[in-house]
This record gives structure tokens, C-alpha cells and sequence, in this order.
């Protein structure tokens, strides 16, 4: 269906679409809200901005992911003479993602920093990594406009677009932008925080006197603003790890677990708290949960079939090296025949860049009483790395 140009404030216009069925975003977020996808459109007094004419003759990316940019060669085709405005890592991606034409007008905003509009005067805060390389934000002066892509966004969509509008949907909006955050800007905290900063010295006037935050998915935020900025700073603080190690195992005839069973004396022996998942009575997800206070992992795995056991594979899958390469991680495990399970999960470990104190320990079947004095140590091992 088609969905009309809204205003935001007197002069910009939201003009965008509404995916109510939209249930996965980037493979891995889950969106049982669907999405939106905002862009705005700006009037301004200077002749063939965005005049009677309908000409378009400037064209700001905050940010070049495909879902932004997709449209921009369509744009291009429509209104040739307009004038792509991005950080030099969004012109040079757009020629890839959009392959616009070489003789595209262009100007870089951290060269130019602002653009004379007449009336309106646009102000350029850069800032990579909010999430991508190229992403910078925009801000309208005269309106009190901040454009920001993906930043305080979330997907959730509806058709009255405003957040002040939507006030009987707080709890769905609160859950889309805590997941969104997690998912989009949980890897790039610090870059948050260093975003909130050059917002709050770099924007030309305070927070509290902004009309609008114009975001690229989700609700444009026109009311509780500071509230919603503060909350992105508290979220992207840095987390205070405890020392404590998740220890999740599985064991088919029970060797795996008398393993991890004598790990865990061993990390105790030192003070550090442990903390024991059989996978069979667990999850992955309550591991995964459980780990996101804890400095150190410990991953169990027999060998089936020349492998890992899936469940294993699957929590080393969802860790990633930009968010956990500060953690201590290793392996261990039992084996009959050949004993890839833990060198193949070993593998996936080498690739999170983590902190791998002791190396992966393999015994085959039962654990005789050296080889559980062995356990021992290589928890005390491991744990007294983590302490230090």
C-alpha cells in the first residue's frame, strides 16, 4: 500500500514504508514488529532544493547499508543533476552497492562540514561505527532536527510513524530498541558513547531542545528524546565482568562430565566462581546468558562422527571476535576413536581471537585418576589466568 509524506516539523516530511511482516532483519534479529524504512524529505526556501518544481538537488546518506541506499540509483535516474552528500567511505561504497555513475555529483561531508540551504543550514557530526565505517549524522539547525540513521532506531512498525503518536505501544517500542540496540550497536559500545558525546558538543544547541530525532527504522522519537538518548548511554557502558567461569559441557557415557566436573574443583580451588551447564538439562541460550557477566568459558564436547556435538558449535557460533575477544575461552573433552570434537571446536575458538590461557585438553573414554589430577589442574590453570 501507499503510504503518504507525514510532517515531521513545519518543512521536513517523513516519506518512507511500513514492512508489517518483516519476521527476520539481517538474518539473525529477529522483528516481531516488522520494520519501517524512514527516510525525510526537506522543503527549503533556496531555489531547486526541493522546490514547486519537485527537483531534488541534494541527497544526504547518513549511511550506505543496502537497506538506506538501495534506492539511490533510482533517485539518480529520476533527478541526475542531485548532489550525493556522505563520508568518503559512503561514496566509495555506493559505487558498489548502487554502481551510480562515475560523473555523480558528489561532495564529502567531512570536507564541507555544512551546507548553506538558504533558510536552513545542515550540520555533518561524523561518526564511524555507528554501526558501519561510513556513518555520520545530520543535523537541520533552524529546525532542531537531528537525522540519524540507524542510531535510537528500532524495528517496529506503524502507520502513525511518530513515537508520540504510539504511546499506547511503550512496552513493543522499549523491547524493538533494547534488541535493536543489542543487535546493531552491542559490538560498537564505546562508539556510542563517543556519538552521544559529539552530539552533545558538536549540535550547536542542548538535547533538550530538540523537536525531533529522525531515525532510519522505527518511530521517529518527537517526544522523550533525552530519555531516549540516556538510555543508549546506560546501555552502552562499559560491562563489569565478574570472575566467574561457565563451564558447558555434553557427555554421552559420561567422561565429558567427570572432566568437567574436576575443572570446576580446580577453578574453585582459586576463588573463582564457576558455574556448570550439562546441555542436556540446560540451553544454549542459558549458557550464552549465564557467560554475559563471566570473564571465562569452558566448553565441553565428546567426539560424535569426526565432531563436535551441534550444541557446543552452535554457543562457540554465537560469539563473536569484536565482542568477546576480551574473554577467556578453552576446551576440553573425551574421545573413543579420533577426537576431532575438540580440536574442530579449538578451531572456532582460534577465530573469536579470545584470550586461550591453557590449551584444549583431550582424554580418550574414562578419565583415569592422573588424567583427573590433569582436569584439575588445567582448571586451577585456567582460572588463575582469569584472576590475574
Amino acid at each position: 500500500m501507499p503510504f503518504l509524506p507525514l510532517e515531521v516539523v513545519p518543512k521536513l516530511h517523513w516519506v518512507g514504508v511500513m514492512d508489517y511482516d518483516l519476521r527476520a532483519f539481517d538474518i539473525i534479529m529477529t522483528t516481531p514488529f516488522g520494520t519501517s524504512y524512514n527516510s525525510f524529505l526537506l522543503q527549503t526556501a533556496k531555489e531547486h532544493v526541493i522546490g514547486k518544481e519537485g527537483k531534488i538537488d541534494y541527497i544526504v546518506l547518513n549511511h550506505t547499508e543496502p537497506d538506506h541506499s538501495g534506492s539511490l540509483v533510482h533517485i539518480l535516474a529520476k533527478y541526475p543533476e542531485a548532489t550525493v552528500i556522505a563520508t568518503p567511505a559512503a561514496l566509495n561504497n555506493v559505487k558498489y552497492i548502487g554502481h551510480i555513475k562515475e560523473d555523480t555529483k558528489t561532495l564529502s561531508a567531512p570536507k564541507i562540514k555544512t551546507l548553506d540551504l538558504g533558510d536552513i543550514h545542515l550540520k555533518f557530526i561524523i561518526q564511524p561505527f555507528l554501526h558501519w565505517p561510513d556513518t555520520m549524522m545530520t543535523v537541520i539547525e533552524e529546525l532542531k532536527v537531528l537525522v540519524t540513521c540507524d542510531v535510537f532506531g528500532g524495528h517496529c512498525a506503524d502507520d502513525r510513524v511518530f513515537n508520540d503518536k504510539m504511546m499506547d505501544r511503550i512496552a513493543d517500542m522499549d523491547e524493538a530498541y533494547k534488541h535493536y540496540f543489542d543487535c546493531i550497536f552491542g559490538p560498537f559500545k564505546p562508539y556510542v558513547l563517543k556519538g552521544i558525546n559529539l552530539i552533545e558538543t558538536q549540535m550547536g544547541f542542548p538535547v533538550e531542545e530538540l523537536k525531533a530525532v529522525c531515525c532510519s527504522h522505527g518511530p521517529v522519537l518527537r517526544t522523550n528524546i533525552k530519555e531516549n538518548i540516556e538510555r543508549y548511554r546506560q546501555w552502552a557502558q562499559p560491562q563489569v565482568l565478574k570472575n566467574k567461569v561457565v563451564i558447558a559441557y555434553g557427555s554421552a557415557y559420561g567422561y565429558t562430565k567427570h572432566m568437567a566436573e574436576k575443572i570446576a574443583e580446580g577453578v574453585k580451588s582459586v576463588g573463582v566462581e564457576v558455574s556448570i551447564h550439562d546441555i542436556v538439562r540446560s540451553s544454549v541460550d542459558a549458557v550464552l546468558k549465564d557467560f554475559g557477566d563471566a570473564k571465562g568459558l569452558l566448553l565441553g564436547t565428546p567426539t560424535l562422527v569426526a565432531d563436535a556435538i551441534p550444541p557446543m558449535m552452535i554457543i562457540a557460533c554465537n560469539l563473536n571476535p569484536v565482542i568477546h575477544c576480551d574473554r577467556y575461552i578453552s576446551c576440553f573433552g573425551s574421545h573413543g576413536w579420533s577426537g576431532e570434537g575438540v580440536k574442530n571446536l579449538a578451531v572456532r575458538i582460534d577465530q573469536l581471537k579470545c584470550k586461550q590461557p591453557v590449551k584444549p585438553l583431550c582424554i580418550r573414554f574414562q578419565p583415569n585418576g592422573d588424567e583427573l589430577k590433569t582436569c584439575f589442574q588445567w582448571g586451577v590453570d585456567f582460572a588463575t589466568a582469569l584472576k590475574n
